[in-house]
């Protein structure tokens, strides 16, 4: 992976940041003067959706538009990558409510800001209800607005959009559920996996650059092979950091996977190879996180899992070894797949 690579996702980031700042303070910023609301909230929403963020989704609906011959000036695949990433923070706000995450990108999440807020008015009722109710009202609205400029996408593309955000939240669903349960099926943290993020993040993204590209038709098998492979990389790796990360540079709480049950192939490899009060141990919501990574070490589950996100690497990067795509797009996509297996955060 060379530099080129990191400048070229940093162009991409500006970019989508650009349009996302200008959606914000001109068609964004009219609609909600016109309801005569206060400005806490849309600030709020607004420092989520342009605050950060790797634009990994916006990055691999341009890197599929040029695979697939469009141009790198050309900001048509810029503004539908946008969509997506609105998607993840509308994702976020809903994820963290459910979570119970009191930070995101190393700030206070939205439904922490708004509980805040009521403490520091002194308003009636509960201020916890009021937090989440506000953080759930704005989300929504995100979701609107991606609806809104889906909208714009040829009809195509609004029908891998729509499959995309429709998975996300099956995917969600099955989170919920298996996390109430305790309890999994081996293949419910794959499915998870695939359905909450890869969908979204990986594979719609791609297509959709494509479909807006003079001759990315012909790449969609190839990159429907690549997206599910390096999207399950990119979860895969998010389930190691979220014990193994540098909270400073993943911007959240490090240790929620184990303390609220999640359905995560680490976990589920683990759950396989061990036994006696390790066992025990990966069950409890409170257990010491030191504790839990050294059983998960010594019992060759993160080997494994390693192992596992180094298939996947080389899996996506054969699937467009030889697709008839431009070879700058290739290059993009084949260091996008070792990115997505090697980040840090």
């Amino acid at each position: 992976m060379d530099t080129r690579f990191h400048a070229n996702l940093a162009d991409i980031r500006r970019r989508v940041d650009d349009y996302l700042a200008e959606l914000f303070d001109t068609t964004l910023w009219d609609d909600w003067k016109s309801a005569d609301l206060d400005e806490f909230g849309f600030a709020l929403l607004r420092e989520a959706a342009i605050g950060g963020g790797k634009r990994i989704r916006p990055a691999f609906t341009q890197w599929a538009f040029l695979a697939g011959g469009g141009g790198v000036e050309d900001d048509l695949a810029i503004r539908a990558g946008a969509v997506f990433e609105l998607l993840h923070t509308f994702a976020l706000i809903h994820d963290d409510v459910m979570d119970e995450a009191d930070t995101r990108r190393a700030m206070p999440t939205l439904h922490v800001s708004f509980t805040e807020r009521h403490y520091a008015l002194g308003l009636r009722g509960s201020a916890q209800r009021y937090g989440e109710n506000m953080a759930i009202l704005l989300g929504d609205y995100t979701l609107l607005v991606c609806a809104r400029l889906a909208g714009s996408l040829p009809p195509q593309a609004q029908q891998v959009f729509y499959r995309a955000a429709t998975r996300l939240m099956h995917g969600q669903y099955l989170d919920l559920e298996t996390s109430a349960m305790g309890e999994w099926h081996e293949d419910v943290a794959a499915t998870t996996a695939e359905l909450k993020t890869a969908s979204y993040t990986v594979e719609g993204p791609l297509l959709v650059g494509a479909g807006l590209a003079p001759n990315g038709a012909a790449l969609e098998p190839f990159l429907r092979s690549y997206g599910r492979a390096v999207g399950q990389a990119f979860q895969l790796r998010d389930d190691l950091l979220d014990l193994f990360g540098n909270e400073a540079q993943t911007g959240k709480p490090i240790g929620g996977d184990v303390a609220q049950h999640k359905a995560t192939r680490l976990l589920e490899i683990a759950r396989r190879r061990v036994t006696g009060p390790d066992s025990a141990l990966l069950g409890r919501n409170d257990a010491d996180l030191d504790a839990v990574r050294t059983v998960l070490h010594n019992c060759g589950a993160v080997a494994e899992l390693e192992l596992v996100i180094e298939r996947l690497v080389l899996d996506a990067t054969e699937a467009v070894a030889n697709a008839p795509m431009t070879a700058y797009g290739r290059e993009m996509l084949i260091d996008a797949a070792r990115f997505a297996g090697e980040r840090k955060w």
